[in-house]
């Protein structure tokens, strides 16, 4: 199995250097949605571990030493290698990759932020080098990495796995495929979040989700460029199993990052996608450490966005959309309890194109109502709080399918419940909505008519077989 990695002629000859005045010169924030206009920017992953397994790493390098200024075991907390089956004192990279990925997830230096520049990590090299720049693992020994990783989870604190790597499906590989699937389901099941790259074999067509992502319970990753379209070699569902992958898309092409020898590159590939969404992760459970892998998954795919058929919830090839950080840090806002008066006054634009409030509705017959106030066409969801077993989201009512001149979304409940209330523009331009809670009162009626219709009926029947057995 070798690494599903970007082409190896990268340009690492291209170097950003920080300026005089320390201003951080690359911020994997921000192509996330976590410019410091969209969020206040007061999360960076600390006090959350992160095992990221892959090629090692160049420990030495600036974005992980902070610029020399701290020793890098104080971020790099322990490295696993394939070759003593355990710990190994000294971290080494044996190609470029892995250095590269840990730095988008949580690099850390004047010159390049990562995602989460706060985390803690975990390095585990799974990979070992064959000579002309390429290398190879092979599903035993990623086997005996989740081992590991399941025998010192609790050690290190581990809650998140980031696997930039997979193996393409073939006929001649499924039973391969099938034990690596059934190594990671070993970490989720165990409250670890897995986030494997989707593959680069998008070109080649249909059913080329590599494994791990081909697990049902992984949260499987594909890449967009900066302009939201579908990076060209981005690997398509449905998996071998006919499970619908992606689950959501990030950035993916001509990705900054570090490189051994203290120097940067560009390159591209899923592989970069992967430790955006595992960044994001770590900065979610920041804000609520209580958060599972599943409703970690559930959150970060219903508060995506679809750039392409937007009118699609999700497809095998973008998934749910591409991920919106601030959509998915306000979804752990508390929930707020709807009544009649509850109102929403939601600006959308270009770069804000999700809205995501959890809400709390007691037993009621409600219609959200949506007004739009300008040109921008927008669709409602109300998604339930609890995602299925596997993590995919639990879609309650949508207004895709609205006719009303204002588009309405109904729906009935029997108890009090927690939801996600989302609105999403249908393309990427500026507008003004207004969500208005209704509730119809003219069923309510309606039921309590036929309630008492029914009583009267049952009250009638049972004087009237009173009456026969007399």
């Amino acid at each position: 199995m070798s690494i599903d990695a970007p082409s190896q002629n990268v340009n690492h000859d291209e170097m950003i250097r920080s300026s005089d005045d320390m201003k951080v010169c690359f911020d994997a924030q921000d192509l996330i949605g976590l410019s410091p206009s969209l969020w206040n920017g007061n999360l960076t992953g600390k006090g959350v571990t992160v095992a990221v397994l892959d090629t090692g790493i160049s420990p030495n390098h600036q974005v992980f030493t902070n610029d020399g200024k701290i020793n890098w075991s104080e971020r790099i907390i322990a490295f696993y290698s394939e070759s003593t089956d355990g710990l190994s004192p000294n971290p080494t990279e044996v190609l470029w990759h892995g250095t590269w990925a840990a730095s988008i997830l949580g690099g850390n230096s004047t010159a390049y932020q990562g995602v989460a520049p706060g985390v803690k990590l975990v390095i585990m090299q799974i990979f070992k080098d064959i000579g002309g720049g390429q290398v190879v693992t092979t599903p035993s020994i990623l086997e005996r990495a989740v081992d590991w990783l399941l025998n010192n989870k609790d050690l290190y604190n581990v809650s998140i796995a980031s696997m930039s790597f997979g193996i393409k499906p073939t006929t001649n590989d499924l039973q391969y495929i099938n034990q690596i699937d059934t190594a990671v389901e070993k970490l989720v099941n165990a409250g670890i979040l897995v986030v494997a790259a989707a593959g680069n074999d998008g070109d080649q067509g249909i059913r080329t989700i590599n494994a791990p992502g081909s697990s049902e319970s992984v949260l499987t990753i594909g890449g967009v460029d900066n302009s939201g379209g579908m990076y060209s070699k981005s690997s398509i569902g449905p998996t071998y199993k006919g499970y619908r992958k992606p689950d959501v898309c990030a950035p993916g092409v001509s990705i900054y990052g570090a490189y051994p020898g203290n120097s940067f590159a560009y390159a591209s590939g899923t592989s970069a996608s992967t430790p955006f969404v595992s960044g994001l992760a770590a900065l979610m459970l920041e804000k609520n450490p209580n958060l599972n892998p599943f409703e970690l998954k559930n959150i970060i795919s219903l508060s995506s966005y679809r750039t392409i058929d937007p009118l699609f919830i999700s497809d095998n090839r973008q998934g749910w959309g591409i991920i919106q950080g601030y959509a998915a840090l306000a979804a752990l806002d508390p929930p707020l309890t709807l009544t009649q008066n509850t109102k929403f006054q939601v600006e959308l634009n270009e770069n804000y194109s999700v809205f995501c409030q959890p809400v709390r509705l007691n037993p009621n017959h409600y219609f959200f109502e949506v007004i739009q106030k300008d040109s921008l066409p927008a669709e409602l969801y109300l998604f339930d709080k609890t995602p299925n077993q596997d993590g995919t989201p639990e879609l309650v009512s949508n207004s895709i399918n609205s006719i009303d001149i204002s588009k309405r979304m109904g729906v009935f409940l029997t108890d009090t419940h927690d939801y996600y209330l989302v609105l999403k523009s249908r393309v990427k331009s500026s507008g003004g909505f207004e969500i208005i809670l209704i509730i119809d009162l003219r069923s309510l009626i309606l039921l309590g008519v036929m309630i008492f219709n029914i009583a009267g009926l049952v009250y009638i029947s049972s004087l009237y077989w009173k009456r026969q057995r007399k």
